[in-house]
C-alpha cells in the first residue's frame, strides 16, 4: 500500500490550491490553510480548509500543525508572511517544509532557516509538486494527454519478480521504461528483467493506472 502522509498546505492561491487538490485526490491527509476568508469559502467544498493566520504562532498551535508529517508554504504574495510561516512550523517540529519561492533572494531565506525542499514558482507546477509531496514518487513528469512519467522504488509486492512475471503491462497498463538499480547502469526495462528494493523504476503510464501499480 501506497504511504498516506498528513500534509498541511499554507496558501490558497494557484499554486497552493493545485499542490492540495492533488493531495486530496491521492487520499492524503490535507489541511489547507489562508488569511483570505474568501479563498477559504472558495476551496471548503473540495478540500478540508480552515481560515487562520500562519504568522501567529497561537494560530499554528490551535491547528495542532506539530501534528503534520509534512508542511507546503505556498504563500506568494508576501516574502514575509512566507518567512515567518516556514519559521513557524520549523519551530513547531515540522522538519520536512516545501516553501515556495519567488525569488532567488527568497529561496535563500528559506534555505537558511531551514526549509527542506525550495520550490520554484515559475518552473515547478503546483500538481507535480502534489505528487512529490506525497511521498509516493521520486519524480514525476506530466505529459500532455493523459499520461505521465514517474519514477518510484520498486513496490513491495513487486521485490524479486521480473517485469514478465509481474504481468505489469497486462495487469497495470503501464510500462516501465527502465530500471536504475544501486551501483548500476540504467537498464532498459525488459521482460526479463528483475525488480529489487531500492531499485529506481521509471514507469510511463496514466495516473490511475501507475497508482495501482504501486498498490499491487
Amino acid at each position: 500500500m501506497a504511504d498516506t502522509r498528513s500534509v498541511l498546505v499554507v496558501g490558497l492561491g494557484r499554486f497552493g490550491s493545485a499542490v492540495a487538490t492533488t493531495l486530496d485526490a491521492m487520499g492524503q491527509d490535507v489541511l489547507a490553510v489562508d488569511r483570505d476568508a474568501s479563498l477559504v469559502n472558495r476551496w471548503s467544498s473540495q478540500i478540508p480548509t480552515v481560515q487562520a493566520d500562519t504568522t501567529d504562532v497561537l494560530a499554528l498551535e490551535q491547528l495542532n500543525a506539530s501534528d503534520f508529517d509534512t508542511a507546503v508554504v505556498a504563500i506568494g504574495d508576501s516574502v514575509e508572511a512566507s518567512v515567518i510561516t516556514a519559521g513557524n512550523l520549523l519551530d513547531a517540529g515540522i522538519s520536512d517544509i516545501w516553501a515556495k519561492s519567488v525569488s532567488k533572494e527568497h529561496a535563500r531565506i528559506l534555505q537558511r532557516i531551514g526549509a527542506r525542499h525550495i520550490i520554484n514558482a515559475e518552473t515547478d507546477a503546483g500538481n507535480r509538486v502534489g505528487h512529490l509531496v506525497s511521498g509516493n514518487y521520486m519524480d514525476y513528469i506530466e505529459l500532455e494527454g493523459a499520461y505521465n512519467v514517474v519514477k518510484i522504488h520498486t513496490p513491495i509486492w513487486a521485490i524479486g519478480t521480473t517485469i514478465h512475471d509481474a504481468r505489469v503491462n497486462e495487469r497495470f497498463g503501464i510500462t516501465i521504461i527502465g530500471v536504475k538499480s544501486p551501483g548500476h547502469e540504467f537498464a532498459y526495462g525488459s521482460n526479463d528483467l528483475e525488480m529489487h528494493r531500492n531499485d529506481e523504476l521509471i514507469i510511463l503510464g496514466k495516473q490511475d493506472q501507475i497508482d495501482h501499480f504501486i498498490r499491487g
